[in-house]
């Protein structure tokens, strides 16, 4: 009777803690710490091998502005040794918000995998299209915060465009050297002891 009394009692506990890690996110459990982030399952996701249909699936459309986000989304993983759609980076997009300038987020979604759902795509405002920038750290405090600041003369030339271009624009912006799209700033971290949630 008292084998029987145990299982009673320890089964609910044992179910309850096999749901709680089957459910937990990447920085809810203890153990998700010897794992890279996004390595759970929840993160079965694959980097498109597609990527203009993915923008395309996401945004509704491909144009310039989702394709420079798609840029810059790449140029991040690149420079911060970062693979796609593992969450290790913080991604914040300072656009007026509006579209067409909102469209550089869909693009950065795309670009690094990253989801403004799981918090690590966010959206800052700014009030002229001039001060558009988006800002990317590593989640583990490694490396430089990136600055990426889309060349004022671009947006201008993609600014207001009638809808029959924005195919061209977009195809010219997947091919254009980045140098013509943005720059690249490296800033030291400032808050290398504050954890991200």
């Amino acid at each position: 009777m008292k084998k029987r009394t145990l299982i009673l009692v320890l089964l609910p506990v044992i179910t309850l803690l096999t749901l709680a890690r089957l459910f937990a996110h990447d920085d809810e459990t203890p153990a998700a710490k010897s794992f890279t982030a996004g390595s759970n399952i929840w993160n079965a996701a694959q980097e498109p091998t597609n990527w203009w249909s993915e923008i395309k699936q996401a945004h509704g459309h491909v144009g310039p502005w989702n394709v420079l986000g798609w840029r810059m989304g790449n140029a991040a993983l690149r420079e911060l040794n970062a693979a796609w759609g593992q969450h290790e980076v913080d991604v914040i997009c300072y656009i007026p918000l509006k579209t067409p300038y909102s469209c550089i987020a869909d693009g950065l979604v795309a670009g690094t995998g990253n989801s403004i759902g799981r918090l690590d795509i966010r959206l800052g405002e700014v009030m002229t299209m001039a001060d558009i920038h988006v800002s990317v750290r590593r989640k583990d405090g490694i490396g430089p915060v990136l600055l990426f600041k889309p060349k004022v003369e671009y947006l201008e030339k993609i600014r207001s465009q009638p809808d029959e271009q924005l195919d061209a624009l977009a195809h010219e912006c997947g091919q254009l050297p980045e140098e013509k799209l943005f720059t690249i700033e490296k800033l030291p971290q400032s808050d290398k002891g504050l954890k991200n949630h």
